[in-house]
């Protein structure tokens, strides 16, 4: 899974853009790498943009996991972005575990990025 990552310090905000096929090993390694980046911040909000996936290739059991184990603050707003509708569902799967895990906290899940940076920058 190849991304970039952007940060904003004027929003407080992360954005992460990803293409082509992502499985579970890409999300692991991606999460280890934002977490010793200098700028990375647990409470600041972001948005994992999906819109160029082409495959999201994990079951739900790893979808749980990955809920399960955020490297975010419980307080820190999410967002996901997919135009591909079997991506979206994925998504909306990881947002209703999230949701389940973690205190009720909620996980926007969108088709545009402007309605994303919309909902996690109130």
């Amino acid at each position: 899974m190849p991304y970039a990552t952007s940060f904003y310090l004027d929003r407080r905000l992360m954005i992460t853009r990803a293409w082509g096929h992502i499985t579970v090993d890409d999300v692991r390694a991606f999460r280890q790498e934002i977490v010793a980046r200098p700028g990375f911040n647990p409470t600041w909000a972001h948005i994992f943009d999906a819109r160029e996936a082409v495959d999201f290739d994990l079951s739900n059991e790893e979808i749980r996991q990955i809920a399960e184990t955020s490297r975010l603050a419980p307080s820190a707003r999410r967002a996901m972005v997919a135009t591909d509708p079997v991506i979206f569902d994925r998504f909306r799967t990881y947002g209703t575990l999230f949701q389940l895990h973690v205190d009720g906290s909620a996980v926007g899940v969108f088709k545009t990025l402007n309605d994303a940076i919309d909902w996690v920058t109130p």
